[in-house]
Formats: C-alpha cells, sequence, structure tokens
C-alpha cells in the first residue's frame, strides 16, 4: 500500500466561552450532528447506547492491551478475528469495562480522538503519554487487524483498493471523502460523554476546526465544568493519526469516559476515496451525518 499524504494545520488560539450543556438520562451518548451550507441547514440527532459483549470479548481485548509489546503479531490476530466488533463494543473482564471502535477519524487532537464508526456512532476517546499509536497501512496482519476483513486487507494490500475497507469502517466512501476533502459548508458534530459535564462540538469550515467543550478531559477523575474553544487545522496530526484516517481504537471506560491504550490506523487520500484535494468554487451543502440508535 502506498504512503498517504497529510494536510497540517497550523492555527491553535484559545479562548473561554459559556456554553449550554443538556441533561441526558440514562447510560446513553446524545450524539448531534450538524452539517451546513450558505444554502441552509441539515441536522440529525439521536441517542446511542453503549453495546456491550458476552463470551470472551473481554478477555481478547485485555490480551491485546497486555501483550501488543511482547507479541504484536499475535495482538493483530486477536483482533481480526472480533468481527462482531464493526463499530463500538465493550465488555467487562476482571472488574473492569474495556472497550473497542473501529471507524473513520472525525478529529484528532493532542488530548482526544473522535471517532464515526459505519452506523454513524460517535466516540471520544482520551489519549494520554501511554496511548500507543501504529500506522498499519503497509502490513497485512496490522490491515486484517483494523477491518476484520481478510477480502478488505487483500484488496488494500495487493492493489491499493481502499473502498472495501474504507466502506466497512466509514460506512461508504461518499463518508471519507467528505471528510477528506475541504469544503466552505460547515459540518458540525457535537458528542456528550454520558453521566458528565462534557460536551464537545466541533465545526469545520473549510481547513479549520474549531472546537468548543465543556469540561476538562482528565483521565484518572471525572471531568470538570471549564468551557473552552480553540482552534486548529482540521487536518493536524498531532499523533500521526488525522482526520479522515480508518482507525480501531481499543482501551478501558472509567468515570464515563473512554481511555485509548492502542489506536490502529491507516490514513486516506481523496485519491483513495474520490473526493476533491482543493476546495469548491461554488458553496456547497454537504450530506446530512445521521447517528443511528443502536
Amino acid at each position: 500500500m502506498r504512503a498517504r499524504d497529510r494536510r497540517y494545520g497550523k492555527s491553535f488560539t484559545k479562548t473561554r466561552v459559556g456554553i449550554a450543556t443538556a441533561a441526558l438520562a440514562g447510560g446513553a451518548v446524545a450524539i448531534a450532528a450538524v452539517l451546513a451550507g450558505s444554502h441552509g441547514a441539515s441536522t440529525a440527532a439521536t441517542s446511542a447506547a453503549y453495546s456491550s459483549r458476552a463470551g470472551n470479548e473481554g478477555t481478547v481485548l485485555s490480551s491485546v492491551m497486555s501483550n501488543w509489546n511482547g507479541s504484536r503479531q499475535s495482538s493483530y490476530a486477536q483482533l481480526s478475528r472480533l468481527t462482531q466488533a464493526r463499530q463500538f463494543s465493550q465488555a467487562k473482564h476482571k472488574g473492569k469495562m474495556v472497550a473497542i471502535q473501529r471507524g473513520i477519524v472525525v478529529l484528532a487532537t493532542k488530548k482526544f480522538l473522535i471517532l464515526q464508526s459505519s452506523n454513524g456512532s460517535l466516540h471520544l476517546w482520551l489519549l494520554s503519554g501511554k496511548t500507543t499509536f501504529q500506522n498499519v497501512s503497509n502490513t497485512m496482519a496490522g490491515t486484517q487487524a483494523l477491518t476484520a476483513s481478510t477480502s478488505a486487507a487483500q484488496q488494500a494490500m495487493r492493489s491499493g483498493n481502499m473502498n472495501p475497507a474504507t466502506s466497512l469502517l466509514a460506512g461508504s466512501t461518499t463518508t471519507a471523502a467528505a471528510m477528506l476533502t475541504p469544503a466552505p459548508a460547515a459540518q458540525t458534530v457535537t458528542v456528550q460523554v454520558a453521566n458528565t459535564n462534557l460536551t464537545v462540538t466541533v465545526t469545520v469550515t473549510r481547513s479549520t476546526a474549531t472546537v468548543s467543550q465543556t469540561a476538562t478531559t482528565p483521565l484518572n477523575s471525572m471531568p470538570a465544568w471549564s468551557p473552552v474553544t480553540f482552534t486548529q487545522g482540521a487536518w493536524m496530526a498531532p499523533n500521526m493519526v488525522a482526520r479522515g484516517d480508518l482507525a480501531l481504537v481499543t482501551g478501558t471506560r472509567s468515570h464515563w469516559t473512554l481511555k485509548a491504550q492502542l489506536v490502529l490506523f491507516a490514513p486516506l487520500t481523496t485519491a483513495d476515496v474520490g473526493g476533491r484535494a482543493a476546495v469548491p468554487a461554488t458553496p456547497v451543502t454537504q450530506p446530512t451525518a445521521v447517528a443511528t440508535h443502536w
């Protein structure tokens, strides 16, 4: 598979703002996706409950994270067999909640990733100095682990055809192209983390992402109310991972937030999925991203 190019943003300014939040009942993550263009706005919002898996999924995920440094090939093989975890899934293991998500990166910052799965569900994963990032685009075993599909991995590795892998993780090449293409039509997603004060809203216009969050993102305690807004390049890759990349994230959940321990990723470009590399001359309204209930 050929190396993928990157787009990097340079702007990073921070201002304090007041942001209103909405209460969320039960164990669900509220997701609002708003994609607006110069001719109006389209909105879609649903609640997405956590999906739990029984059986040995918790054991597998724990093994993958524990043995990554000593047996990477074994970890790849175990992840490739988790075909039931096509979107987001979590399971208990020895009293700890472990989780996995496959999808496409909506935004990458120094402190968190927002990942959107093929069914439209979005989750925010906190990052730390202990999070491991691995580009698997040049390895068959890694791409199989990423996609949980031998066929998609073979097509990616043998001919550079990323369409099957993109459809599995992002839902469609159209979704991926919209992530990779700068456009004057604003693309906004909002993720509210259940049972916390943390709501993160990301608005991408052309090549700039404006991020507003209502609370802190601590790794070992509950988020604390502290509204802040900052801007950065939409395709900035502080940990090598950028908007539009296909990714698998696995980690743990505590204090109602997800902590990423391992991130496997494969960079995409507009050439892979048929998007436009340049800003369109005429403003357009992007397709609405719908978060489904699961």
